[in-house]
């Protein structure tokens, strides 16, 4: 079991940002400490929301009240995701920074929440730039094509286009959540500096919102289970073994969530999925 400190977006009714990725790694047996960037009643798909954003002084402030506490020196690694000012970005930065300094062997995941293929930007340029700045400080960073465009300034035609345009981003693990496939199916990848891995799975008509922190929480959540003693024990799992997992789980809950006319991620219903899911798709070495 690893100690996680997330700070994303949270929602009332629904699950995107924390309300996603802080479920999944709770249910594969993690300590989640979750500050939220924005609470909203439900994320702006269903119409404009009802909430507050949580100013970066405050994210902030409530880092500094774990670490005065000892508790930073237990935390196995910080998750940031949606951003809704400038200035929470040099308060994640900050906690990244702090959390490091109790724990030198903590990680670092980025989710740089921009965008997507089919709806564009989600957020303005000056948020982009500061993403881009957290992203070159962390260990692990996951876009998706959309996302890897912006990060790299250069949009990919190809798989290998994509391997290629992941190495020049800093972090030692890009994950790249949505790729090229064809016949159906849909491509996720994991670039290091020296391998790359591939999985596909089924490519849904229509994903839930949220699908991408599911994602980002299920690879971050896995790869900090020791898999070989088959207990959520804290440790460090392979790559390619927490992306075949985030990829099959991801998969199997929207096909489930889809099957059962959820508008949401059905989480709840299906938690089971994330520790025995359907689909186990073979990881193939790309690069």
């Amino acid at each position: 079991m690893a100690n996680i400190l997330s700070i994303s977006s949270a929602v009332v009714y629904g699950h995107v940002g924390n309300s996603a990725a802080a479920f999944a790694m709770q249910a594969l047996g993690h300590e989640v400490w979750q500050i939220p960037t924005v609470l909203l009643s439900h994320h702006p798909g269903h119409g404009r929301p009802f909430g507050r954003r949580t100013p970066g002084d405050e994210i902030l402030g409530y880092v500094k009240a774990l670490e005065a506490r000892g508790w930073l020196g237990r935390c196995d690694a910080i998750m940031s995701g949606y951003l809704a000012e400038t200035d929470q970005g040099a308060a994640i930065a900050e906690a990244a920074g702090r959390v490091k300094q109790a724990n030198p062997s903590a990680l670092y995941l980025c989710d740089p929440i921009l965008g997507d293929e089919d709806t564009g930007a989600y957020t303005s340029p000056e948020i982009a730039d500061v993403v881009k700045e957290l992203a070159g400080l962390a260990d692990i960073v996951t876009p998706n094509l959309f996302e890897l465009a912006v990060l790299a300034g250069e949009k990919p035609a190809t798989t290998g286009d994509a391997i290629g345009l992941a190495r020049t981003l800093k972090p030692g693990i890009v994950v790249l959540t949505s790729s090229f496939a064809a016949g159906g199916r849909i491509a996720s990848l994991a670039v290091m500096r020296d391998q790359a891995l591939r999985v596909e799975t089924r490519r849904h008509a229509k994903a839930q919102r949220g699908a991408g922190d599911l994602f980002a929480g299920l690879f971050l959540g896995a790869l900090l289970l020791n898999t070989q003693s088959g207990a959520a024990q804290a440790g460090r799992g392979s790559p390619g073994e927490a992306l075949a997992l985030a990829a099959g789980v991801t998969a199997d809950i929207v096909g489930a969530s889809l099957a059962a006319g959820r508008d949401e991620l059905a989480l709840a219903e299906f938690q089971g999925l994330m520790r025995l899911p359907d689909t186990h798709p073979v990881v193939e070495i790309v690069g």
